[in-house]
């Protein structure tokens, strides 16, 4: 439905929804609702969506267009919390609204501005330098592969138009250049360009969520830059695309429309997520791995209003996560000097290790590190400082989870075949620092004991070795080979049940959120879960909390359990660091009986795939992955690694990894 034109403001439902929630966005320069369809269609929140734009009738001076909108929504809205928002001239048209709206004492809980600029003579200097060198730059690139006569007509037109541009950058009149480019242009849209040429925003006492192109192909310049300092707080958002595609994209429209839902749904008080407190309100993601599941959790956190870093090898999906607030590179050979450097630079409150080799290296640093800031920040996020030589042992986390009173087959250390006389078949062969699997072994009669043995506790072969070397550049394999390192092995009594994972945030001991899952299909055989289904399990939940008080963890975790059929849960395995269901607990609550397929997933059937529907760069770079392990070179590659490696240890259960 739609509202009668009145003082030159047109005002539109886009989408009914609640009246408590309402959400006011402002279009482009042509002022035409239907540029917000897609963005209010992929909407799923509570929230109606109104467009409120200016017609030709208004007056084209910014300030009075911004009067004429606020009196129209007041008119559906009277008084505040109000929920604004813009693509564009809309953007900047919703920012003086919001000016407006906080002088005459109404509050505005959200602001967002949709790549949002305004004009070029109030950018920085440098800014505004680069830009029109590389916009420069741009023109002659297209204008050398015109025909020649053509070419000269444009080099002397825009000869004239960089003259313009000099001259103007400390004019005071509004901006002629703009609108004597678009003689025939609709008169809303010479509005707009008039209204924005006499404009300057002034600091705005408030938050705003700044929803940023990517790309630049057009005005030479990061939207993102143009806005900094002009807020008490900017969040900013990535999206893929440019600044036209953004909008004119389906997908990218949608993209935006899911991350305003999120951003409205956060600011509920029965929010179920995670948000920041003192301790954990400044993480930096520590990984040795080119995992996927370390990207997903940044951007999740990031959303949540974390101040997210990383610290991570080149190559890794953390590269597609916009929303860092530092990226460092972990060096290969050097790796405490420059995860010591990334510290101190960003002074984390809190250090997320994202693998067992992230978990010791921070550990390493700990014993090296001539920093005391640097050992105060890894003792609060490793856990008790006298028990990381339990948490790195599989033995010594389940003698002291059972003191805690917590349920655990029976495991120990064990240097020989000889030592597991007594025990029953079939059994567990694990070995520590292990993951994802690796290094664990079915024994499933006394007659494969000796071979299983000799197989799980000898260093990795040099097929595999080499193998992680060159296509997981990994060295730790190598280097245990050469030096003949070889693993501490432990024996855990099997028991017949379903696996199930806890996925824990904590701080100092104390559990902040969990969720339980049972895992219904994992990515293959030893390998991590790709397919769960969220329960309620009292006991496996109270078994996780003992569990992290015993040791005092802070951070994400996650837990293996088996689950038998009369309903007890067994921990067989703890993993100190991020697992890739973490960012649900970020994200919120989740249904029970819920079925999510954790994305990227390579398989054809999906109960419910967990896409990041607010990472256009993270989807696609999910899709690429899947598509690069289907191709038939990449099948190729892992069969003839699997037979190169066949004489590591194989079987097991599905692991979080």
């Amino acid at each position: 439905m739609s509202a009668p034109v009145k003082a030159g403001v047109r005002l539109q439902m886009l989408r009914a929804g609640s009246s408590a929630e309402t959400l006011f966005l402002v279009p482009g320069l042509e002022g035409d609702p239907a540029e917000l369809a897609d963005l209010a269609a992929a909407m799923t929140g509570p929230q109606a969506v109104y467009v409120v734009a200016p017609t030709a009738e208004s007056e084209p001076r910014l300030e009075t267009m911004a009067a004429g909108m606020v009196a129209a929504l007041r008119g559906v809205q009277p008084a505040g919390p109000y929920r604004l928002g813009g693509y564009s001239f809309g953007g900047l048209a919703a920012f003086e609204m919001a000016q407006q709206l906080r002088a005459a004492g109404e509050t505005v809980e959200s602001l967002f501005l949709i790549d949002a600029l305004f004009d070029e003579r109030y950018w920085p200097r440098r800014t505004w330098l680069r830009a029109l060198v590389r916009r420069t730059w741009w023109q002659l690139l297209r204008i050398v592969r015109l025909p020649p006569r053509e070419a000269v007509g444009e080099l002397r037109r825009r000869g004239v138009r960089l003259l313009q541009r000099l001259r103007r950058r400390n004019a005071d009149t509004p901006d002629p250049l703009r609108v004597s480019d678009e003689p025939d242009a609709p008169d809303v849209r010479v509005n707009a360009l008039t209204a924005i040429g006499g404009y300057r925003p002034q600091h705005y006492d408030g938050d705003v969520t700044l929803i940023a192109s990517a790309e630049d192909h057009h005005f030479g310049c990061d939207t993102a830059r143009l806005w900094d300092g002009y807020a008490r707080r900017i969040d900013l958002q990535r999206i893929a695309g440019d600044h036209l595609t953004v909008m004119q994209r389906p997908a990218a429209a949608a993209v935006i429309g899911h991350l305003i839902d999120h951003r409205l749904a956060a600011r509920r008080a029965d929010w179920p997520g995670l948000r920041p407190v003192d301790g954990f309100a400044r993480p930096m993601i520590v990984t040795t791995m080119r995992w996927f599941s370390a990207a997903r959790l940044a951007h999740a956190l990031a959303e949540a209003g974390f101040e997210v870093s990383a610290c991570r090898p080149g190559d890794h999906p953390l590269e597609v996560v916009t929303t860092l607030s530092a990226d460092h590179r972990l060096r290969r050979g050097r790796r405490l000097a420059s995860l010591e450097a990334a510290i101190r630079a960003t002074r984390p409150d809190i250090l997320l290790p994202d693998d067992e080799r992230a978990w010791a290296l921070l550990r390493r640093l700990h014993a090296r590190t001539t920093d005391p800031a640097t050992r105060t920040v890894i003792e609060h996020s490793l856990g008790h400082g006298d028990d990381w030589a339990h948490i790195s042992s599989r033995t010594a986390v389940a003698q002291e989870a059972r003191k805690a009173g917590v349920a655990v087959p029976d495991t120990e250390v064990i240097t020989g075949p000889a030592a597991l006389a007594g025990w029953t078949y079939p059994l567990m062969l694990k070995t520590d620092g292990s993951w994802g699997g690796r290094g664990v072994a079915m024994v499933s009669d006394e007659s494969r004991l000796a071979p299983t043995w000799a197989t799980i506790s000898r260093p990795p072969s040099y097929p595999r070795a080499v193998k992680r070397l060159v296509v997981n550049r990994e060295t730790d394999g190598l280097v245990a080979r050469l030096r003949g390192r070889r693993p501490v092995v432990n024996a855990q009594q099997h028991l017949e049940g379903r696996d199930a994972v806890v996925t824990v945030a904590c701080l100092a001991g104390k559990v902040r959120d969990l969720i339980c899952l049972e895992v219904v299909r994992a990515s293959a055989e030893r390998g991590p879960a790709e397919v769960v289904r969220v329960i309620d399990h009292p006991k496996m939940a109270a078994a996780a909390s003992q569990v992290v008080e015993r040791f005092g963890l802070t951070g994400f975790c996650g837990m293996d359990f088996l689950l038998t059929p009369d309903g007890d849960a067994y921990l067989v395995e703890l993993n100190s660091r991020v697992t890739p269901t973490c960012h649900l607990l970020v994200e919120g609550a989740h249904e029970e009986g819920q079925v999510l397929t954790l994305f990227p997933a390579d398989c054809a059937e999906v109960e419910m795939l967990d896409v990041p529907l607010r990472s256009l760069a993270l989807a696609e770079l999910g899709e690429r992955l899947v598509a690069r392990r289907s191709r038939p070179l990449t099948r190729m590659g892992r069969r003839l690694t699997q037979r190169l490696t066949s004489s590591d240890p194989v079987g097991g259960r599905p692991r979080t990894r």
